[in-house]
């Protein structure tokens, strides 16, 4: 359920962010304009890829990054006076929703699992090689 929760949050937020770039000057449109769009879209796809992978991990990481990329684009384009105050409130408000309540714990939890997992597979192979070593 988490999965779907974080894809729909992330959906929405492009379709939030859509209309607000559209809004940039002319001249940013193949430059700031599409480095949000693709920035989002591509964030979208990775956390696509983590609920449908098994490795999840590499893909978290590279949605983590891409929504902190995310944000300083979006800082920028405030700082340029692209996007208003209350567009920029509102913006960061549905980022810090994305990224630090639904996406760090489905990240935390995700990541916790893999790494747990994967140290205790270790563990029980080279329990087994000990083992299969004292009984030679």
């Amino acid at each position: 359920m988490e999965k779907l929760v974080l894809s729909q949050k992330v959906y929405d937020f492009l379709l939030y962010i859509y209309p607000v770039v559209a809004k940039f000057p002319k001249y940013e449109k193949f430059t700031l304009q599409a480095q949000v769009k693709n920035c989002v879209i591509d964030a979208a796809r990775s956390i696509i890829r983590a609920n449908k992978s098994t490795t999840k991990k590499s893909h978290l990481y590279e949605a983590d990054v891409l929504l902190e990329e995310l944000r300083m684009l979006i800082r920028l384009s405030h700082d340029l006076r692209y996007i208003n105050p209350h567009q920029y409130g509102v913006i960061s408000g549905k980022l810090a929703e994305i990224g630090r309540e639904r996406f760090a714990k489905s990240l935390q939890s995700w990541l916790g699992h893999i790494q747990h997992a994967d140290t205790y597979r270790l563990r029980r192979r080279m329990l087994e090689r000990i083992k299969s070593d004292s009984q030679e």
